[in-house]
């Protein structure tokens, strides 16, 4: 009987941060994305963020309060550059003197990433209370995909209007690397709606660790704002009533 008053104590310990088990959540973010250039010196004379998004479907699981999580995502990163240059190859003045400059010019890089995330959080406080903290580190896998490029050119006396441009597959295998890795840093906030559902909110910042061109390093990064819903397997109410039926301690011999 001692003994399974004992273990009746291990599992009430473990429910109280708890509610074990599995669920599903989906998340959206929006925010700044920028990209940091190895060697230091990015092309052209400045450059500007972009707006940065991802939508987010993942599976995981709560052990205490160990959270693990795996998805499916879709991430845009990008960067805007300030008073670049383009070389038109196909003018006569390049056959002659070996170039021509025309520009400057305003060139926005939008770069869209299949993502697989794989996360663990650890849960800092809440417990049974409605709202709780989890911070999670992590990393994606990315496939990476064409670019889209919206590019401007701007004279002293005009700014001519832009034009957006889509590399082709042949293009971007030439110049860039299909696949990659970026880190993350995420603070969750959740609150409890019901007995199944939590709303959750907060920061995340992506870092990718690999390059996304191949003939330089040019690493994207993106600080963004979440949204989700998580939807909990387990109905929390009945594990609730079933802890208060537990005793709560091992009498004495």
């Amino acid at each position: 009987m001692k003994k399974l008053l004992l273990i009746s104590c291990v599992f009430t310990g473990l429910n109280t941060y708890g509610h074990n088990g599995f669920y599903l959540q989906s998340e959206i973010g929006a925010g700044v994305s920028n990209t940091v250039w190895q060697p230091s010196t990015a092309p052209g004379t400045g450059q500007k963020n972009v707006l940065g998004y991802l939508g987010q479907l993942d599976m995981g699981i709560k052990s205490g309060r160990w959270q693990f999580e795996a998805g499916l995502g879709y991430m845009q990163t990008g960067v805007k550059l300030l008073n670049s240059h383009r070389y038109d190859f196909e003018s006569p003045e390049f056959r002659v003197h070996g170039y021509y400059v025309v520009g400057p010019e305003r060139i926005t890089d939008y770069n869209p990433h299949i993502t697989l995330p794989l996360k663990v959080g650890y849960e800092l406080f809440g417990g049974n209370s409605k709202l709780s903290f989890i911070p999670f580190i992590g990393a994606e896998l990315t496939y990476n995909m064409p670019r889209t490029f919206v590019q401007q050119t701007v004279a002293t006396d005009h700014v001519y209007p832009a034009w957006k441009t889509v590399e082709t597959k042949q293009q971007f295998d030439a110049s860039c690397n299909s696949f990659g890795v970026i880190a993350l840093i995420q603070l969750n906030f959740a609150y409890r709606l019901s007995s199944r559902f939590d709303l959750i909110a907060g920061p995340s910042l992506h870092f990718m660790l690999t390059s996304e061109v191949n003939f330089k390093g040019q690493h994207d990064y993106a600080a963004l704002m979440n949204l989700g819903l998580k939807y909990n397997f387990i109905n929390r109410k009945h594990t609730s009533e079933n802890n208060r039926s537990i005793p709560k301690g091992v009498p004495e011999s």
